[in-house]
């Protein structure tokens, strides 16, 4: 949905271009316009990075069925007129943007993507796609602004919508028998872990390593002596440098709260016992080193946290509220400072490995416990009365979005190109990206 597009995280354009060289292993067909709306152009190279994010996204890659990515490709442009007839009517609008915002959403995602990477890699991504880094920062810095303007004239349209009483009970009515085409989860997540026993037998021997920090040994040769971290014991523990989101979250809470030389208490998580030195604190990363006492699960455990599961389903459908104990039990912290609420999802863009254990499910049901890498987990597809007014006035939205683009479509100049023959050289593939040999030969002229 066009909504969903405009308003997702802004990593669209750097996860397409490295992607580029990776997934797809191919060099860019030289620009042509393949759209032009009003005055303003779209490119065969922008078109192709949306694509290569799109089809990532959905599983497909370089090697799927040449029809299924021409279909994706003209969906795909279509949603980029449409978002550029979007911003040309906000413009019109004299809708006003802050500039100081742009630059500050700008250096964070920035940064964001330049620490998602290897030291070098970044400056290796650009060399390959043609760009510096002025280049790069002048597409974000039109990203950015294109998604305020479309944010502020979005807030425009909702702040018009009424959604009542009548219509959340009419739309119940509506669908006590099948779902509607866009659902609100909720869920919560109990991670497997090991029994008391196997973690006071695991806490006694960090304690161990503890008296020998204690007592003035070197780090490095206490995580040598101690640690069952194969990756990093026999390097003294070192773990090198990351950036947030790179580590499981409670040895990430626990670094992130340290200074540069100090070394944690033990800190549990799903590997087991954590000791923490950090080495040094970058504006971008942490660098630190560990000593691991890994705490293994059995299938003992595995079926304890089932049984826990099956007892917190019970629970709520017994009448306690699923938010409560999302709260309260829920082991990701993100959804369950929010009652374990998920997200808003469109049915068609479930993601697959939901779908087996939704199946089924109506309104206010909950799912039966099924786990995944992370732990195991319950659904509720939620039906109370604030998520279904959200769901509501998010469809009558999408659908007064949708009204205003056609009809300033009607005002302006749009005319595409993607069927165009000249699109194409020969020797060019089906999907239109060059063989190794003609990007090499193009490259070289």
């Amino acid at each position: 949905m066009l909504l969903q597009r405009l308003n997702r995280p802004l990593l669209i354009l750097c996860t397409a271009l490295w992607l580029a060289p990776q997934a797809w292993a191919a060099p860019e067909l030289i620009d042509r316009i393949v759209a032009t709306v009003d005055y303003q152009t779209i490119l065969w190279s922008e078109l192709n990075y949306r694509l290569r994010f799109e089809a990532e996204q959905r599983g497909l890659s370089s090697f799927t069925e040449p029809g299924k990515l021409e279909v994706l490709r003209s969906e795909v442009l279509k949603d980029m007129v449409d978002e550029q007839v979007l911003i040309l009517k906000a413009q019109k609008d004299s809708i006003q943007i802050d500039n100081n915002e742009v630059e500050e959403m700008l250096g964070q995602q920035f940064l964001l993507a330049k620490s998602s990477m290897d030291d070098g890699e970044f400056g290796r991504m650009l060399e390959r796609v043609g760009l510096t880094e002025r280049q790069l920062k002048a597409r974000y810095r039109k990203e950015i602004r294109h998604r305020l303007l479309s944010r502020q004239i979005r807030a425009f349209v909702a702040y018009r919508v009424h959604v009542g009483h009548r219509d959340v009970e009419a739309f119940r009515i509506a669908h006590v028998d099948s779902l509607p085409n866009q659902i609100s989860l909720s869920h919560i997540l109990l991670q497997i872990r090991p029994s008391d026993a196997v973690l006071a037998e695991k806490l006694a021997r960090i304690g161990e390593a503890q008296t020998a920090l204690a007592a003035g040994e070197d780090f490095a040769a206490v995580a040598r002596e101690y640690s069952e971290d194969p990756g990093s014991a026999s390097h003294g523990g070192e773990l090198g440098c990351f950036s947030a989101g790179t580590m499981v979250s409670e040895f990430e809470e626990a670094a992130f709260t340290l200074k540069p030389g100090e070394t944690s208490e033990p800190v549990l998580s799903p590997y087991g016992y954590h000791l923490i030195k950090l080495e040094e604190k970058r504006e971008d990363a942490l660098c630190a080193s560990h000593i691991l006492i890994l705490a293994r699960t059995s299938d003992d455990d595995k079926g304890n946290t089932h049984d826990k599961l099956l007892e917190l389903r019970k629970r709520a459908l017994n009448g306690e509220e699923f938010s409560q104990l999302a709260r309260e039990y829920s082991g990701n912290p993100q959804t369950a400072q929010q009652g374990g609420l998920w997200g808003n999802f469109p049915r068609e863009q479930i993601p697959e490995f939901l779908k087996p254990y939704l199946n089924g499910l109506k309104l206010g049901e909950i799912s039966e416990p099924f786990f995944l890498e992370e732990g195991g987990h319950i659904i509720k597809i939620n039906d109370d009365q604030a998520a279904l007014e959200g769901l509501i006035r998010e469809t009558r939205t999408e659908q007064a979005m949708r009204k205003l683009i056609d009809e300033y479509r009607q005002q302006i100049h749009i005319e595409t190109r993607l069927d165009e023959e000249d699109l194409r050289r020969p020797g060019d593939d089906a999907t239109g990206y060059l063989s190794e040999e003609h990007g090499a030969d193009q490259a070289a002229q």
